[in-house]
């Protein structure tokens, strides 16, 4: 566990108030991740659902999320062979083990980030 309910609660409390969801489909994402079968989403499936042209806009709006998100819970995310953080490890965990019958990435949601959009009453 990387954070409690409360604590995903704060720092996303903080970034709205810092004004970081606006001009971004930040909340757009984490909604569209939520509403998906046991809150687990590819790239391509977000992409879609948020209305963006492909999968790499996708990524890189949820590695953003996924970014300023672990900077605010103090978070340092395992990183690629090449050394780059996976910052999209801060909203949810998956591997190429749990990818869907096309071979896409799948994204599960942390189940306390779950908790904490759910008892914000971000989410339905």
């Amino acid at each position: 566990m990387i954070a409690t309910k409360e604590e995903f609660q704060q720092a996303l409390l903080k970034l709205r108030d810092k004004s970081r969801f606006r001009n971004t489909k930040y909340l757009d994402l984490l909604k569209a991740q939520y509403s998906s079968p046991n809150h687990t989403i590819t790239a391509t499936k977000l992409a879609q659902a948020v209305g963006y042209e492909n999968y790499n806009a996708a990524n890189l709006q949820y590695g953003s999320l996924g970014h300023e998100l672990a900077e605010v819970l103090g978070y340092k995310p395992p990183e690629r062979n090449n050394g780059e953080p996976m910052w999209f490890w801060t909203i949810s965990t998956g591997s190429e083990a749990e990818s869907d019958s096309a071979g896409h990435y799948e994204f599960a949601m942390r189940l306390e980030l779950v908790q904490a959009l759910e008892g914000m009453k971000w989410v339905k």
